[in-house]
């Protein structure tokens, strides 16, 4: 079953946790800019199609966060398409906040 993953960071700055999840999952984000994502943010997309997307928790537009339910948040990572949920949850450890989980079929 794919999952559709949500986590959240407190304390961080982006790239220390850009830097904190390449050296626990084994790969490297590519940075990339957009109006949509709020600027600066980083995507690894993997040969299965497993997508990584870190970024601010901050609308461009308005200012307010993105995920207002989680607007103490400052960094957000997103895990779409996920086959192995429970084994990204242990790798990220207690610093990584698992703030929404969504299965699909």
């Amino acid at each position: 079953m794919t999952t559709y993953d949500l986590y959240g960071f407190k304390g961080l700055a982006i790239l220390e946790a850009k830097s904190e999840i390449e050296e626990r999952l084994g790969f490297y984000f590519e940075e990339r800019e957009s109006s949509y994502q709020g600027g600066i943010y980083y995507k690894f997309v993997s040969d299965d199609s497993e997508t990584f997307v870190l970024k601010g928790n901050v609308d461009p537009f308005d200012g307010e966060p993105v995920e207002q339910m989680f607007s103490s948040y400052p960094v957000l990572l997103y895990v779409d398409m996920t086959l192995r949920s429970e084994k990204i949850k242990s790798l990220l450890s207690s610093e990584f906040d698992l703030l929404r989980h969504e299965l699909f079929d």
